[in-house]
């Protein structure tokens, strides 16, 4: 298939995810992939790419914000829905916060759309968007070393910046954490191989609310075959199940208790991370996870 992906290649300078969890698996997978680059394309004229290489499904994951993605091409996609010449889709990233004002709206200029919360399935529906996929986030396990649990160097991490709402967290941990932030994409990818736990925090502080969200981290913690003690939100046991593939936490209290328990029990850890990866293996590897979402794509 040829797909145009439009998306940004950097988040606020940094490199983003895209390349190694789009753009190769999509070129792995057999499709013939144009990536124009909505921060900074090469060729700024979109309907001009479109012409010149025709794509079959134009593949979005548009942000709605100017000073992150400066050259979102809207009006160029919102044609292409309107004539169907070329089947449009946008893959969604922060529903629990960003429906209401701009999920709800944005939707309508595509033809499909994805949604990374299973309870938002419902809310789209009522909104008269039928054409709404779950697609929730996934890693390219190529990219992650495999390191035998006897040979990880960290028995628990925290991969990401320390927000206001993470300093908070952590101020009243009762175990010591690695915490690594400001790395490079394969710096992450080791550190998470290294980890024999891995933590997930669920809450964004972009968002007023403080709601739980899904995260990237999820996948991104199993994929290295780490055990996730992740900040619990409704709807991850459709991804894994609680206790015997992963170890949810809601308060500070019951994290400090898990922790510490898991930390004096090492085969259990193992274990755990071991039941995870395969139910990662099997389900969540990002050439798994775009090929049922574009066979999901094409079924709309």
């Amino acid at each position: 298939m040829k797909i145009l992906l439009t998306m940004n290649k950097t988040y606020r300078g940094l490199p983003d995810s895209g390349h190694w969890y789009f753009y190769e698996p999509l070129k792995e997978l057999g499709h013939e992939v144009y990536w124009y680059d909505t921060v900074e394309p090469i060729e700024r004229n979109y309907a001009k790419v479109i012409e010149t290489f025709k794509p079959e499904l134009i593949f979005c994951c548009f942000t709605g914000d100017h000073s992150i993605a400066p050259y979102e091409p809207w009006s160029e996609v919102l044609q292409e829905t309107a004539t169907g010449r070329t089947k449009t889709f946008n893959w969604f990233c922060d529903d629990t916060w960003r429906f209401d004002n701009f999920s709800s709206k944005a939707c309508k200029f595509f033809n499909v759309c994805s949604t990374p919360e299973p309870s938002y399935l419902k809310k789209y529906h009522k909104i008269n968007f039928k054409n709404i996929i779950l697609a929730n986030w996934h890693a390219n396990l190529k990219h992650y070393p495999r390191i035998g649990f006897d040979k990880k160097t960290i028995d628990i991490s925290f991969i990401g910046n320390l927000t206001e709402q993470r300093k908070k967290f952590f101020d009243h941990v009762s175990i010591p954490v690695t915490n690594i932030f400001g790395v490079t994409s394969e710096e992450m990818f080791l550190t998470h191989s290294k980890s024999k736990i891995g933590i997930n925090l669920s809450r964004n502080d972009n968002d007023p609310l403080k709601k739980t969200q899904m995260k990237q981290r999820i996948f991104e913690v199993t994929a290295g075959n780490g055990l996730l003690l992740t900040e619990y939100h409704p709807g991850i046991e459709q991804f894994y199940k609680i206790d015997k593939e992963i170890i949810t936490f809601k308060t500070i209290d019951e994290f400090n208790k898990k922790a510490s328990f898991l930390l004096k029990n090492p085969k259990i850890i193992e274990q755990i991370a071991n039941n995870g990866f395969k139910r990662f293996s099997s389900e969540h590897d990002s050439q798994t996870r775009l090929t049922t979402t574009l066979e999901k794509i094409n079924k709309c």
